[in-house]
């Protein structure tokens, strides 16, 4: 039966974008990354790499911004503190650690004078010189307390505060990921995304020339600003549209995965690794047996069963460790990803 629109939203609903969360920050965090130029591993590579904790440096520093991600978007949405500098600083540390260009500068606003272009020595011919290193604390005061208003409309809040802080540049460098997972904060902190933050990174990286240039038109042009904050808009409404989209597809496949299981009790292990996978994509029997309440044998045997009803299938990672993953997830989320970043996400982009 064809579903009405109602019916739809319905059972978009009913899955919760939440259960996609995880993957619409992985997104999130790779397409921040890619912006600035780090080769990243792919989803699911990253998967394979936070479930096993064998890291190389490219997921090393991925994996490091989505908990910088994650943290400020939980804080943004859930403590009711105010912004501050000391949040900010605690971003960029979270960010930096696993960068062993930025570790010794973790959390530190500069000293010094810093610029954007191609040589490193001086700051002749660079394209953007910002503010002194005297003037960068009283500046992040201003930023916050811009943040923390009530009366500003969400979305035109969130692209100020990341054209501002990129402006002020406040730290020796990691300031474009930090800047950028600003925007979700805003956002999060005004209750405009309850569940998840859209993926916006993904719709700023398929066209970085215009991205950039809109950052540069907000600071040189007296009506600049309405270029980027109708570019933010626009990567904003995109980035939300395909999330819910994402989350009905999900829905739909974890249908087919309950009827290929011969459709589990709802208290079966089985049933509560099929709901689990949408945030949990790749398992092992340990992580299984903690998600579902069962011990490591049991959780064992439910893999195995939904292995051999096509839902999951066996990977290996490292020498030793059997995982599963879920089958079809992956497809969804790359689908998705090159959809909004015009194809430099991706199994054709980034992997």
């Amino acid at each position: 039966m064809r579903r009405t629109p109602s019916a739809r939203r319905s059972r978009t609903d009913a899955v919760g974008v939440n259960t996609i969360a995880q993957q619409l920050l992985r997104s999130e965090a790779i397409a921040s990354s890619q912006i600035e130029g780090i080769d990243v591993p792919g989803h699911r590579a990253l998967a394979k790499a936070a479930a096993s904790n064998q890291h190389k440096l490219g997921a090393q520093l991925v994996l490091a911004n989505i908990d910088a991600v994650r943290w400020v978007y939980d804080w943004a949405a859930s403590s009711g503190d105010p912004f501050s500098p000391v949040v900010i600083c605690e971003i960029h540390r979270r960010l930096a650690t696993a960068d062993r260009h930025l570790s010794a500068h973790a959390g530190q606003i500069r000293t010094r004078q810093n610029w954007i272009g191609r040589d490193p020595y001086t700051p002749v011919g660079a394209d953007f010189i910002p503010p002194p290193a005297r003037e960068v604390q009283s500046l992040l005061q201003d930023l916050c307390a811009y943040a923390n208003r009530n009366d500003v409309a969400p979305v035109i809040q969130a692209a100020t505060v990341h054209a501002q802080f990129e402006t002020i540049h406040p730290f020796a460098d990691g300031n474009g990921r930090v800047g950028r997972s600003l925007i979700g904060a805003v956002l999060a902190r005004r209750q405009i995304c309850r569940d998840v933050i859209p993926p916006v990174s993904l719709v700023l990286s398929r066209d970085r020339a215009a991205y950039i240039n809109a950052l540069t038109t907000w600071r040189f042009e007296t009506d600049g600003y309405r270029q980027w904050i109708a570019e933010l808009a626009t990567a904003c409404e995109a980035a939300a549209l395909a999330s819910t989209r994402l989350a009905g597809q999900v829905s739909d496949l974890q249908d087919r995965w309950r009827e290929a299981a011969g459709h589990p009790r709802r208290d079966s292990a089985a049933a509560a690794i099929i709901d689990a996978l949408p945030a949990y994509p790749i398992l092992d029997a340990g992580s299984a047996g903690a998600l579902t309440g069962r011990s490591a044998v049991a959780a064992r045997q439910a893999l195995n069963n939904l292995t051999d009803s096509g839902v999951l299938e066996q990977v290996t990672v490292g020498k030793r460790n059997r995982m599963w993953e879920s089958v079809g997830l992956f497809s969804l989320i790359d689908e998705m990803e090159r959809e909004l970043s015009a194809g430099l996400c991706g199994p054709a982009g980034t992997q």
